[in-house]
């Protein structure tokens, strides 16, 4: 377990204000690792590699965020409020996939559909009435609706989906998100059209999120990363030739890191990138509970988030008052004994994570606290198992992760990972003036470069 040395319980961090970010580059004093190319061509390292071909990511660059969102608090709140409807309007075909212990939900990138439905490129407009016939003949009995422009998918249209044989990017999304989400809908946009389609693309919803159902009882934590590493798997064995990359975004981004850390070099994927990590858990939890602004624009909100999650899966999830458990939890063998009414009415009260964490994920694991969980739930543990190259994206003014939960210090123990930390950006934000996300452009054109060039 780690032990805490960067900086213990940070306030109130040092203000960033303005709209010119700069990104700053960190790797081990090792250097960075070498990575072998194409064409016979000499390797060259990391660092080096994502400098020559994704110059948004150099050393020193610069990029332009919108001048009206100046502050990473504001960055946040706009991603969280702002209209977006008709931003980002992609096609996901959905598919339940189906795990030993339950399942989970995969929504792929369809861009076909957007010649079957007629969308309109300029308005987003389409054929509402074929997708609702479609998604009426498809959708599952008993499961709740999708959101819009994603419906289940036929099994002809699933078989279509298995058969393609371009490199896959899996997306993982934040705490209580989805597919849905603005800043997923437009990394997964980037993704499936950069070099005329040259990756297929897909959400890994975390269970019970995104609509989808909780079937077994039990809810995902930051240690349970078996979904990922199952997933990847399969795909691998389908088509053993094709590349496999994967991103995390917040939460998701500490899942996919931590799943990285376990499997170390048994894992599939070719490489990696992650999206505000939140490295230390402690210390990110602790931003949300003492910084003020963090306390009070951000972690009701997300804990009310996990709430509901609770509430529409409680028919899976629901034990008789006074359960107790009938073995001793543990991360391997966890029992969720605390879901019970009495405590979904007490928890619609709380404000902070950890209140949630505490009540309900920390014990199911055998831990004492939600302060517990967070430290063994930490990437930090594990980023010196790190087998792949890992780029990991974070910036200093988010209201969610802190600037001092970035690892700069902890860099040493891996010369896979490569951090990019921006003075600017907010919590997966990064909104520029069109109402884009600087970052995920950023995040594509990485994808892109890497599979057309490493070998």
């Amino acid at each position: 377990m780690l032990n805490h040395g960067i900086k213990t319980y940070p306030m109130i961090n040092p203000l960033h204000w303005g709209f010119n970010g700069t990104v700053e580059q960190h790797v081990s004093d090792n250097g960075s690792v070498q990575i072998p190319l194409k064409d016979d061509k000499d390797s060259v390292s990391f660092q080096d590699f994502v400098t020559e071909n994704v110059p948004a990511l150099k050393n020193d660059a610069k990029f332009k965020l919108d001048p009206k969102i100046f502050t990473g608090i504001l960055q946040t709140m706009y991603l969280s409020t702002a209209d977006y409807t008709k931003s980002f309007p992609i096609f996901y075909g959905r598919e339940i996939v189906q795990f030993e212990d339950g399942v989970c939900t995969a929504d792929w990138v369809r861009s076909d559909w957007t010649t079957k439905y007629n969308q309109d490129k300029k308005t987003g407009s389409f054929n509402k009435d074929a997708f609702n016939k479609d998604e009426a003949e498809t959708h599952p009995e008993n499961w709740p609706r999708l959101h819009p422009r994603t419906r289940y998918m036929s099994d002809s249209e699933l078989n279509e989906t298995h058969s393609d044989n371009r490199p896959v990017v899996i997306i993982m999304h934040g705490l209580a998100g989805g597919s849905h989400e603005p800043i997923i809908r437009s990394l997964a946009m980037h993704l499936s059209q950069i070099d005329n389609g040259r990756f297929q693309v897909v959400v890994l919803n975390t269970r019970g999120c995104a609509r989808s159902k909780i079937t077994t009882h039990a809810l995902f934590t930051g240690l349970h990363t078996a979904d990922i590493e199952h997933f990847a798997l399969r795909e691998k064995d389908r088509q053993p030739e094709r590349n496999l990359y994967a991103v995390g975004c917040s939460f998701g981004a500490l899942m996919l890191s931590n799943y990285l850390g376990r499997v170390g070099d048994k894992t599939p994927l070719k490489a990696a990138a992650t999206l505000c990590n939140p490295w230390d858990m402690v210390l990110s939890a602790d931003k949300l509970q003492n910084d003020f602004w963090s306390r009070n624009l951000f972690s009701k909100t997300i804990t009310q988030f996990l709430v509901r999650l609770v509430k529409v899966n409680m028919g899976e999830l629901e034990v008789p008052e006074g359960t107790e458990p009938s073995h001793p939890p543990t991360v391997e063998n966890p029992e969720f004994y605390t879901f019970t009414k009495s405590n979904l009415k007490k928890a619609f009260k709380l404000t902070k994570i950890i209140e949630f964490d505490n009540m309900f994920t920390a014990p199911c694991l055998g831990f004492k606290s939600g302060i517990d969980y967070y430290k063994e739930a930490t990437a930090l543990n594990r980023i010196q198992n790190i087998a792949i190259p890992l780029l990991a994206i974070n910036s200093k003014d988010d209201p969610v992760v802190g600037d001092v939960a970035i690892p700069q210090e902890f860099l040493n123990k891996n010369s896979n990972v490569l951090l990019c930390d921006t003075d600017l950006g907010g919590h997966l934000s990064y909104i520029q003036s069109d109402g884009d996300s600087w970052s995920t452009r950023a995040l594509a054109q990485f994808f892109d470069s890497y599979d057309k060039n490493v070998l």
